[in-house]
Order: structure tokens, then sequence, then C-alpha cells
């Protein structure tokens, strides 16, 4: 489904918008503009609380070009992304160690309640990376990707231009506008008419001519977020794989599940 089937939908079919039933665009109760705004902001609070976008193949949001200057050790991702699930150097098979701000600057010791600055390769090949360093309030707060080993600007270096290559969980790339009539959505296709309950239910709560109109648009976001929870379920059963245990010199560790 592309906006523009999106926005018949919801125009016509959801909320039997009263031009449809009488003659000429000005009869509208919402005009496009408003209602193709409340299709986007669905579609965005569809994919962040459903994380049902995962994109490990789109360069925007998933490839890191390291830059050899011996100082950048922080990139900063595109806004679209909430979170990233790994990161693998280019020449490496396995992903990176992900690290937490805290154990990447220091570590506590228990016995005098201080911290010890935490030791980490200055230079060369990342090869751990934390991804709440912050997040840019300039930028729609996007995330910043830290990572631990700088390619060093100098002559034999190998590895300036090199790529991490991301797994994502994202927004949707694009924000719709009446330039963008001809673009699909980018949810699961299965989810997509329960996407725009919410947008029924803003346009709802906006002219409320009288308690009926709230009382549909309660309807239509509890719908909305009944799709949210099955989406949800889906992704997991999906993603779903057998936990795994690690055997090594410090005892065992738990991998994934």
């Amino acid at each position: 489904m592309n906006l523009q089937d999106g926005l018949d939908e919801l125009r016509n079919g959801i909320l039997r918008d009263a031009s449809a039933l009488k003659s000429g665009p000005t009869d509208h109760f919402w005009q496009d503009l408003n209602l193709i705004r409340y299709i986007d902001d669905a579609q965005k609070r569809f994919a962040r609380l459903s994380l049902c976008i995962r994109d490990s193949t789109t360069p925007a949001v998933t490839q890191v070009v390291l830059v050899g200057d011996g100082a950048t050790d922080i990139y900063q991702l595109d806004p679209s992304v909430l979170f990233v699930t790994s990161a693998r150097h280019q020449d490496d098979s396995k992903d990176m160690v992900r690290m937490q701000h805290p154990s990447s600057v220091g570590t506590q010791n228990t016995f005098t309640e201080t911290y010890d600055f935490a030791s980490y390769p200055v230079s060369g090949k990342p090869t751990m990376y934390t991804t709440d360093e912050g997040l840019d309030p300039n930028n729609d707060h996007a995330i910043s990707i830290r990572f631990f080993g700088m390619p060093l600007d100098q002559s034999g270096d190998t590895e300036t231009g090199k790529i991490v290559y991301l797994r994502t969980i994202r927004k949707p790339l694009i924000t719709l506008d009446l330039t963008q009539l001809g673009t699909d959505f980018e949810i699961p296709s299965e989810y997509q008419l329960d996407m725009l309950e919410w947008a029924a239910y803003r346009a709802l709560r906006n002219v409320d001519i009288d308690g009926e109109d709230r009382t549909k648009a309660e309807a239509h976001k509890k719908r909305f977020e009944e799709a949210i929870a099955e989406c949800k379920k889906d992704i997991r059963r999906k993603m779903w794989q057998q936990e795994q245990w690690g055997f090594g010199g410090n005892g065992f560790t738990y991998l994934h599940n």
C-alpha cells in the first residue's frame, strides 16, 4: 500500500468523510495535508513502538565509514535509527563487543569504592562499541556510536575508509507529504490498515463535533494499540533463536537467545 492508497482508505473507508457523500473537495472535514501528516505520524509511531523495521542493508543507516585522523571515535547515525543490534568490521567474521559507557570509561573497585580507568585500544581496528554516548538534540536526537580503536592518519594505515556494518532497528526513512503520494509504506503490509487507525484517532480527536467522535477516536486508538502488541509478538516469533552458551577459561557465558 502506498500513501495515496492509505489516504483514500483513511478518508473514504475509515473516516467516511462527508465529502465522499457530497460533491467537491471543499466539503472535506479534513484536508489532504492534515490527513497525510496524521498518516506519517502513525507510520513512525507504529515503527517506533513495534520495532518492526529491521534493516541491515540500507547503506545510509547500516554503514559507518571509518575516519583516519587519529581522533575520531564517535560517529552520528541517521536520525531514523532507533537501536543498533550489532556492529561488524568489514574484515571480521564476528560482531564487535558491545559495551556501555560506564564500563568503557572506568570500572568500580568494590574494595576502595573508587573507579579505575578502563584500558582499551586507542589506535588500529575497532573491536568494541557503545551507543549510549548521547543523543543529538539538533538532529532529531540521533544516536551516536563510539568505537574503541581509531584508525591513524599516517603512512601504512589500513583502516581509513573501511566500513563497519550495522544491524539496525529504525523508523521510516521518508517523511510523508503531498509530494510522496506514490511512496510505499515501510511497515509490514499486514499491519498497514491497522496503522491507519492512529491517523483516524488523531483526525477525530481534532474535529470533535460531538461526543460520539471522541468515542470513535478512542476505539481507533485501542485497535492501533492492539495491532502494536500483535506485531511485537510476530517479530519475536520471526526473530526467535535457541539459547546458546559459550564455555571458556572464565567459566560459561550466556551468548543470546
